[in-house]
């Protein structure tokens, strides 16, 4: 279905580093294969045309992941944080139009700080106790030198803390590393979820996309009413 040619090997899916996905719908439209080279290059002028505010238009080949995979043409839309892949083919004597939407999520302000006073205190916390250990000294009759409450202070009440803070900058560090194989988004921890401007932001998108396909398939002499609106937008809602 309108490949665009192979390559050897990818490792990563066609959308990695684009983000969590959200809406993907697609339609289906009976003997009109013939039409769809037209349609395609209606739609990238109709694109340049609609001038979607702050949005960037551009003709990629996305490539499958595996070995030996083939490779599609999209058109990919790009606002802020969000992309909408767009993907038009013939399929047999049909036209097959396909409208995907993936969201980055923004970086978390309160994350990065917690993620830094992590680092600050992994650093720090060896230095304290090194000069606080070297303060005590013990003499040939037994007596004990320095603060020793500040260095059980340390050891007892701070130096779980310590352990507990480099497994959990353990654990950061591999669930990034997992996330960059398999997502190629190493930041993906500090990321949050879209708040109701990114929403809304997206749905805009989303439904600017889907118009510019139909008033493109007016150009080319398809009906629209062959390609119905589609009944959600923005992001699919989970029970749990």
């Amino acid at each position: 279905m309108g490949s665009a040619g192979a390559v050897p090997v990818s490792i990563w899916g066609p959308f990695a580093g684009y983000g969590t996905r959200g809406r993907h719908v697609s339609w289906l439209i009976n003997e009109q294969g013939e039409r769809a080279d037209a349609l395609r290059d209606i739609v990238a002028a109709r694109f340049e045309r609609r001038e979607i505010p702050r949005a960037t238009v551009e003709p990629v080949k996305l490539v499958r992941q595996g070995v030996l995979v083939d490779t599609r043409p999209y058109f990919l839309i790009r606002r802020g944080l969000t992309t909408a892949g767009l993907y038009i083919a013939r399929f047999g004597q049909d036209l097959f139009v396909s409208q995907v939407t993936y969201f980055k999520g923004p970086i978390s302000s309160m994350r990065i700080l917690i993620l830094a006073a992590a680092l600050l205190f992994a650093l720090i916390y060896p230095v304290v106790y090194n000069n606080a250990f070297s303060q005590i000294g013990v003499s040939l009759f037994g007596g004990v030198g320095g603060d020793l409450e500040g260095l059980m202070l340390l050891t007892c009440c701070l130096g779980p803390i310590y352990l507990l803070d480099w497994l959990a900058l353990g654990i950061l560090a591999l669930f990034s590393g997992y996330k960059w194989l398999t997502v190629k988004d190493v930041l993906a921890a500090l990321r949050v979820p879209p708040n109701e401007f990114d929403i809304d932001d997206t749905v805009a998108l989303e439904k600017s996309v889907e118009q510019t396909v139909r008033e493109a398939l007016d150009a080319v002499g398809i009906e629209q009413r062959l390609m119905p609106q589609a009944a959600e937008s923005g992001f699919r809602r989970r029970l749990i």
